[in-house]
């Protein structure tokens, strides 16, 4: 009688609280995710330039060196929107992975009493048949 009440304790928890904390520890993974590849970051960045490497313009006005600084610039930003745009690929799609997984992780989640109560009975008629 005892072994029934923890197992139906057991199935109470697992359904129940660890499955709300579960749902919990998912969101937030989710968030981490997206501050790890810092999404919002980089989008408010996007045409920033890269590593902020920039030339100053010179205080005279000297054509050859202010054309020269605008094409470093220029470059430098189409750098960083080049990483950035790599990077945001690459944070999305992982996140967009993770989204994909978490209802097959639920399922298994929700399968695994019924499973293993399963792998015990067939072990049973196993070691007695």
């Amino acid at each position: 009688m005892k072994f029934l009440s923890s197992f139906l304790g057991y199935l109470k928890w697992h359904y129940g609280k660890a499955l709300l904390a579960a749902f919990s520890l998912w969101k937030n993974i989710l968030v981490f995710l997206l501050n790890f590849f810092s999404i919002k970051s980089l989008l408010g960045n996007f045409f920033t330039p890269w590593k902020r490497l920039a030339d100053s313009y010179p205080k005279h006005f000297n054509l050859k060196i202010y054309f020269s600084t605008f094409i470093i610039n220029t470059l430098m930003r189409i750098v960083g929107m080049f990483l950035r745009t790599i990077l945001l690929i690459v944070g999305i799609a992982v996140c967009i992975v993770y989204i994909i997984i978490l209802p097959f992780t639920i399922l298994v989640w929700l399968a695994l009493p019924p499973f293993i109560i399963a792998i015990i009975a067939y072990g049973l008629v196993l070691i007695f048949s």
